[in-house]
């Protein structure tokens, strides 16, 4: 069976809409922009899971990079993020590639140039000698529109 062996971890409201804070939703379900780029590059997706989300619930308050930046939730970040770093280092035992992070620019968590879960997902795969080269983004746009050739970091 024909596979890429890349693989995207991709913030969990990219591919899932719903657990985004009410009247924050950018899409139905998944923002397909982002979705069609990662297929057409054959990326497999680890999805990460949302630390909003499994902090506060689904009914939390809109809340800033600021009011996230405490022990208790950098440590709920870092306990969620153990399965993540086993999926990522059995794939790399097996031969593939992760190529990137693609996270979404603004996001007190999810932004992979300042958000709390990213600093701590880089940390931790930093501490274990996975570099993640790439760190895309998806704009903070009320319908946004994908672009991998602007929309990116180099780490």
């Amino acid at each position: 069976m024909q596979r890429s062996k890349k693989i995207l971890l991709v913030s969990h409201c990219i591919l899932n809409q719903n657990t985004v804070i009410e009247n924050e939703a950018r899409a139905d379900g998944a923002i397909m922009s982002a979705i069609d780029w990662a297929m057409k590059e054959g990326f497999g997706f680890l999805q990460l899971p949302c630390p909003e989300f499994t902090f506060l619930g689904l009914s939390r308050p809109p809340m800033t990079y600021d009011q996230y930046n405490t022990p208790e939730y950098r440590k709920h970040c870092k306990v969620i993020l153990e399965p993540v770093l086993y999926q990522a280092k059995e794939y790399l035992k097996n031969g593939y590639e992760i190529a990137g992070i693609l996270g979404i620019k603004s996001s007190p968590s999810c932004d992979p140039s300042k958000g709390i879960f990213m600093e701590e997902l880089i940390a931790l795969f930093a501490a274990n000698e996975i570099n993640m080269k790439t760190l895309w983004y998806l704009p903070n746009d009320r319908n946004p529109i994908f672009n991998s050739n602007l929309h990116y970091i180099v780490n």
